[in-house]
């Protein structure tokens, strides 16, 4: 696998490409930069650890920036895409034990090409090999299966959805590396869009059967020990049907799962991002009513 890409100047606001660099560069442009490129990181490190964001964001401007997941006409656009890499990145922020995380994001999943830490050493990057794509939609769909597994660790950020986002140059001399990656093929949906896509009535409430309905939800939860945003989702729009029949109420319902994922074996890994998967999954759910059978 040798896909190349395009970089750009330091000055983020030059939108031509510099030139070009295959996987293998842009590795050790991040492992193994010039000396005073390395000072620049370490200046950037500094400002991090003091919270001086705005200075951070300034030295960052300095960095060399990279386009791995597309080669364009030489812009940063939609419309300047000519083709795709097979390539996507991963992004988490504000992470304390960014080390340990990098190393454990790498030995869990074949996928990843490079995984490495992000100039702040609060955060961590990664490669992955996903099928060629023909279209930003056919990206974004590889992209939200990635997403869907990867919401379940805090700081994920789903920003690199966007193919054309520049990833700023680091420095991780630690920067893990395989050349036999295997390829990520799941698809998925962005649950940011996860809405309800028609209109609903609720019955009004039944008396007596809401033990029913949270008997459900623990049953469901019980069975959740991987692949935590589908099935999570399967299950609370099941509950949003029996919302919208007048089972339970939607905030009893809501609130009894969201109190539930804390405490969960597995979903507490990602506290927020499951609980924002189950609210909506709910609403979506009130637009298909279901009737209990016994």
């Amino acid at each position: 696998m040798t896909p190349r890409f395009q970089y750009y100047s330091n000055d983020i606001h030059r939108s031509k490409a510099v030139g070009w660099v295959t996987l293998q560069e842009f590795i050790r442009a991040n492992k193994a930069p010039k000396p005073d490129t390395i000072e620049l990181f370490r200046q950037i490190e500094h400002l991090n650890q003091i919270g001086d964001k705005l200075g951070k964001a300034r030295l960052k401007e300095r960095l060399y920036s990279f386009l791995p997941c597309v080669q364009t006409n030489g812009g940063r656009r939609y419309v300047d895409i000519a083709a795709f890499t097979g390539l996507a990145v991963l992004d988490f922020d504000n992470i304390d034990n960014s080390v340990d995380f990098k190393e454990y994001l790498f030995d869990e999943y074949k996928c990843i090409i490079a995984c490495w830490l992000s100039p702040s050493k609060k955060g961590v990057k990664a490669l992955v090999k996903i099928p060629i794509v023909r279209s930003v939609q056919e990206f974004k769909d590889y992209f939200f299966g990635l997403a869907e597994e990867m919401y379940q660790y805090n700081g994920f950020d789903d920003s690199s959805k966007n193919c054309v986002l520049p990833l700023f140059q680091s420095y991780d001399p630690d920067l893990l590396f395989r050349d036999d990656p295997t390829t990520w093929v799941q698809k998925g949906i962005d649950i940011n869009q996860f809405v309800p896509q028609n209109t609903y009535y609720i019955q009004p409430k039944l008396d007596g059967l809401e033990p029913v309905i949270i008997k459900m939800i623990n049953t469901g939860l019980a069975k959740i020990n991987d692949n935590g945003h589908p099935q999570l989702r399967s299950l609370c729009i099941s509950i949003g049907g029996y919302v919208a029949s007048g089972y339970i109420d939607k905030n009893t319902a809501i609130d009894y799962i969201c109190h539930e994922i804390e405490s969960h074996q597995y979903l507490k890994k990602g506290i927020a991002g499951y609980q924002k998967t189950a609210k909506q999954a709910v609403e979506w759910g009130l637009s298909r009513p279901l009737t209990l059978t016994t």
